[in-house]
């Protein structure tokens, strides 16, 4: 019998039942009674035992160590404000050197970022922390709009997009009619459309600079306005190009992308939460052409306004 290829998952204390999940079952389940399991899936870690969040002890099967031997490591989602375990990244090292093929889940890019392992490549992560890995990790090419990135290194976006790359893993080495398959028995899309924008909540800008309050205030009451950069600024009571060097001080955007950003955050709460046609919502979001709404929140969602209520509102909508 032909060997599997082998999947590393290193564990440590704090991950989630759910991330380390993923891999397990998505990789390494046997579906298919008629044919065994697609790859051979290994917990590595501390053979005493990992304390998981919530409270379970989980028993690693072999130590850290195994890494390099394995030839995919997949590192499930840290606490990215937590110090990321020393040994966990000295032998992620070691086997990306001995030609692992590496690959993280959610916030597990930052592990590998640490490891410098991302450094000039595309990646993405959990779109809640990608304002601290942009600075943790400026050398890093952060797409947080992505499902899953496959830059030689590959990443994915938060929690349940760690299946989405589970399946690009499962088309690439073993072709669409067995991640079909996969899919089918998970219950989930062989591949979903658009990106992790459509996930973020209403308020995408959650940078704590205060003086952005009373300026989004502002907004909100004329949002059916033209918005140029001098009235944004005049309304700031500071110039054009110092409202420019605090948007890209405190938020990493610009002035006329942030209104844009507001825009569809006030979209979005309508769709989710009102049954207004999609033409009145693009008048409430200061569209005055539903056509050009439609293009706008499409860009920056990544699918279209019907598409994102039939998703993700709150009520039943007639």
């Amino acid at each position: 019998m032909t060997s599997k290829p082998t999947v590393a998952v290193p564990i440590v204390d704090g991950m989630t039942l759910f991330e380390i999940g993923m891999p397990v079952e998505a990789l390494g389940y046997d579906w298919d009674h008629d044919a065994s399991p697609l790859y051979d899936v290994v917990l590595c870690g501390d053979l005493r035992g990992v304390r998981v969040h919530g409270g379970p002890r989980l028993m690693p099967q072999r130590p850290m160590t195994a890494l390099a031997e394995a030839e995919t490591v997949l590192v499930p989602a840290i606490r990215p404000d937590e110090p990321i375990s020393p040994t966990l990244v000295r032998e992620l090292r070691k086997a990306a050197e001995a030609g692992a093929r590496v690959v993280s889940m959610c916030t597990g890019a930052f592990v590998l970022a640490e490891a410098g392992l991302l450094d000039g490549r595309r990646a993405t992560t959990h779109w809640r922390w990608a304002d601290l890995f942009r600075r943790t990790y400026p050398q890093v090419e952060l797409d947080p709009r992505a499902i899953y990135v496959d830059d030689g290194v590959l990443t994915s976006a938060g929690s349940a997009a760690g299946l989405d790359l589970c399946l690009h893993l499962i088309r690439t080495d073993h072709g669409q009619h067995a991640a079909n398959t996969i899919a089918r028995n998970l219950v989930i899309a062989s591949h979903r459309d658009g990106d992790q924008a459509q996930y973020v909540a209403a308020d995408p800008l959650t940078e704590q600079a205060r003086w952005l309050d009373e300026l989004r205030g502002w907004l909100r009451a004329n949002l059916h306005e033209d918005i140029t950069l001098e009235r944004l600024a005049a309304a700031a009571a500071v110039s054009p190009r110092t409202l420019a060097r605090r948007f890209e001080r405190d938020l990493a955007t610009t002035p006329m992308r942030w209104v844009t950003a507001e825009r569809i955050a006030v979209a979005k709460t309508l769709l989710e939460t009102t049954d207004l046609p999609v033409e009145r919502v693009s008048h409430e979001a200061g569209y005055y052409s539903p056509v050009t709404f439609r293009a706008a929140f499409t860009a920056e969602v990544g699918v279209t306004p019907a598409r994102y209520r039939m998703r993700f509102a709150h009520r039943e909508v007639g």
